[in-house]
């Protein structure tokens, strides 16, 4: 069985204490079985995590393990509290400390209640870089961009391999093509398979993914059959669509209730840049 570090910590205090798992339960507002959950491998909400140690007289630290959290050992302690939790709570419990981190750090965005009924979307700026957040009844997400010392525009690919990539997107059927091709297992599979899935003509099917081959959102293997050589497409980029289409949202549409701006920066987002022949470049 795999025990969390917190779950042995509430056990060993909670016996020190002299408490039944009834009673440190009754006085957390839980059943006794979450608290034997805690205790044989589960692991509490974070929520309840200071109720807890003030219950049990002993400091959050020490329910990770650990006297004190040091600028030593933080990059050790969160990780180990990260992999104590069931896998299905990771990138949920993660996406929730950076938000508690962030209004820690700004008034602004502190004010957002816990409870609140609204979806929004937040913009805090710095000159040292940028995040974008987004709360819903669907999805909580948040993403920090770092300012890197040449600027965001080193990042960026040239514009042409953007207007590549908006020139093949806008062609009729390439949209759902790309859709597709997250929507299909993992695997290799040949354009005829493509074209009959997605409705469309086997010509203009090849066409596309000959496209998207040059723009290396899907990879080209030929493969020699008795009926002769033939080729495979597979996905490139796993993931990279869900950010991209989601963000798109954002600017094309009016998304959420409320917009929380924060902006500090004292200098633009994007420095003026001279182009070269590989794209954008700071003077």
């Amino acid at each position: 069985m795999n025990y969390s570090i917190i779950g042995e910590q509430i056990q060993k205090y909670r016996k020190e204490a002299q408490l039944t798992q009834k009673e440190l339960g009754e006085a957390l507002g839980v059943s006794s079985s979450a608290v034997s959950q805690w205790e044989t491998g589960g692991t509490p909400d974070i929520s309840l995590i200071p109720s807890i140690a003030d219950r049990l007289g002993v400091s959050i630290n020490v329910l990770f393990g650990r006297e004190d959290i040091t600028l030593d050992n933080i990059q050790e302690v969160l990780p180990h509290y990260i992999a104590s939790l069931p896998e299905a709570k990771r990138l949920k419990e993660l996406c929730h400390l950076m938000w508690a981190a962030v209004k820690k750090e700004n008034l602004e965005l502190n004010a957002i209640s816990e409870s609140i009924s609204y979806n929004y979307n937040v913009y805090y700026g710095t000159d040292q870089g940028i995040l974008l957040g987004i709360d819903s009844e669907k999805l909580s997400c948040i993403s920090l961009f770092p300012e890197p010392e040449d600027g965001y525009e080193s990042l960026f690919a040239s514009d042409e391999a953007y207007r590549g990539l908006f020139s093949t997107l806008s062609k009729p059927n390439a949209l759902e093509l790309l859709k597709l091709l997250h929507q299909r297992p993992i695997k290799h599979c040949t354009s005829d398979v493509v074209a009959k899935r997605l409705g469309i003509g086997l010509e203009e099917t090849q066409t596309l993914l000959a496209e998207f081959s040059k723009l290396q959102l899907v990879s080209e293997l030929e493969l020699e059959t008795e009926s002769g050589d033939t080729k495979v497409y597979i996905v490139n980029a796993l993931g990279t669509i869900v950010p991209f289409l989601y963000t798109a949202h954002m600017i094309v549409e009016k998304y959420g209730d409320i917009s929380l701006l924060a902006n500090k920066r004292e200098v633009p987002l994007l420095r003026k840049a001279a182009k070269t022949g590989k794209g954008v470049q700071n003077p």
